[in-house]
């Protein structure tokens, strides 16, 4: 739809694209031909250099790599079919243009940076983003599955939002690439599912950013709150899930192509506390073939790494710390504990600001008990501003053998580190108290 008058008239406004963050003018955005028989007339289709760069970076123009095309797109204030009227954006901005091919108007507006569709909540609000990152096997890809059917189904209602794919190709890749997989597709009809169960699968390991550019497309989402706030209850949150095999062996790609980590506005630091040698060790526990394998973690070097994407210390963007997996390894924690209480599946007390703080603290202690003191006290001077969780996103539905058909999951907690995150940015209000104003 047609931008309202309001934004038309402050085209200088800066936008930040909620894809790859980049801020620009509002008058600088591209405008693409939305048409179907134009997006579907692959002949007519022109190169979109733009679109290349942003989804296979530094590979373009290589052997075998040809620029990507696309619809018809321009920068309006090169359309010299629009005459002067062009060089006067910076005031007003186009309401929408002519495609030369079909004739139809568009006011599909995209990022001039990586040719992104912004709509138009894209360019009046301005976006908040959660990185979530961490080595290998911790489970990123699965928790941040689980994280938004949570807050879709559950949490957003219990806390009076209501969390929306900002565009369908969005909502499509979410369905495809994440929910099937955990929850299982549509291939079913109601009450057909297979012997009157349901299963889940396993993710595959998150490609290299070497591979695939498309790690670098965030999960875009509109918040919208019941409650009265200074943002008139409307906000949006980006989802980026970074590679673990790019966080331990392509750190220097990361840090020059990963620009969301370095500006992001919070930051989950996912840990397995499997992968801790103390732990795997522990004759209490039985890991499965995969986790044996799995080779040790070393979330010291992890922190100081995270550091080093930002200029200053101490950082002042708030870092949650979460321990995944928290039904495999919460039963070695003592009796009468917080963790052993949830991993046990036997809770007193409900979620809330009292449980995260005891869950904080024995967090701690625990890390400790382990052997990670330098790692704790790294956090502390470099990211004051941070909290430790645990959590499961699968909780006790898992199963030793990854090849095995896999129950739904009963989640424990997850959603409690984002909140967090979500209350710091001053995206949702805390339950015990007012809403802080965002940064």
């Amino acid at each position: 739809m047609p931008l309202d008058l309001m934004t038309r008239l402050d085209p200088l406004r800066r936008v930040r694209c909620p894809f790859c963050f980049e801020r620009f003018a509002a008058c600088e955005m591209h405008l693409r031909c939305n048409d179907h028989y134009c997006k579907s007339d692959f002949a007519r289709m022109i190169e979109d250099p733009i679109l290349s760069h942003a989804l296979n970076g530094r590979r373009v123009g290589g052997a075998g790599n040809s620029a990507l095309r696309s619809p018809w797109w321009i920068d309006p204030r090169t359309d010299v079919r629009r005459g002067i009227r062009r060089h006067f954006d910076w005031m007003v901005l186009p309401d929408s243009l002519d495609c030369p091919n079909c004739r139809r108007p568009t006011d599909l507006r995209l990022c001039p940076r990586c040719h992104s569709h912004l709509p138009d909540s894209a360019i009046t609000l301005d976006p908040g983003h959660i990185a979530i990152f961490g080595p290998q096997s911790v489970g990123k890809t699965t928790f941040v599955t689980v994280l938004l059917h949570e807050l879709d189904h559950r949490v957003g209602p219990d806390r009076g939002f209501v969390l929306d794919p900002l565009t369908d190709e969005i909502r499509e890749r979410y369905e495809r690439e994440y929910h099937e997989l955990t929850y299982g597709g549509s291939q079913f009809g109601v009450g057909e599912e297979l012997n009157g169960e349901s299963f889940r699968h396993s993710h595959s390991a998150t490609p290299s950013l070497e591979t695939n550019r498309g790690v670098l497309q965030p999960l875009v989402y509109r918040l919208t709150s019941r409650r009265d706030s200074e943002r008139g209850g409307t906000a949006l949150l980006s989802f980026f899930d970074t590679a673990g095999e790019d966080w331990e062996m392509n750190i220097e790609m990361l840090r020059s192509e990963a620009r969301y980590l370095g500006g992001a506005r919070g930051l989950l630091f996912l840990i397995d506390p499997l992968r801790i040698r103390s732990v795997a060790h522990d004759r209490r526990m039985q890991l499965t073939e995969k986790e044996s394998r799995v080779p040790p973690a070393d979330y010291l070097t992890d922190i100081r790494k995270l550091a080093t994407f930002f200029r200053r210390s101490p950082v002042k963007v708030p870092l949650a710390i979460c321990l995944n997996k928290l039904d495999r390894w919460g039963h070695l924690l003592p009796e009468g504990t917080k963790l052993h209480e949830w991993a046990t599946g036997v809770p007193e007390s409900a979620p809330g600001p009292a449980l995260d703080q005891a869950i904080h603290d024995e967090v701690q202690s625990a890390l400790r008990h382990w052997g990670a003191a330098g790692f704790l006290e790294h956090v502390a001077v470099t990211f004051p501003n941070h909290r430790f969780f645990a959590c499961s996103a699968l909780g006790d539905a898992a199963q030793d053998r990854e090849d095995l058909p896999q129950p739904l999951p009963t989640p424990l907690l997850v959603e409690r580190p984002v909140l967090w995150l979500l209350e710091r940015q001053g995206v949702v209000a805390p339950v015990d108290g007012p809403r802080r104003r965002g940064r």
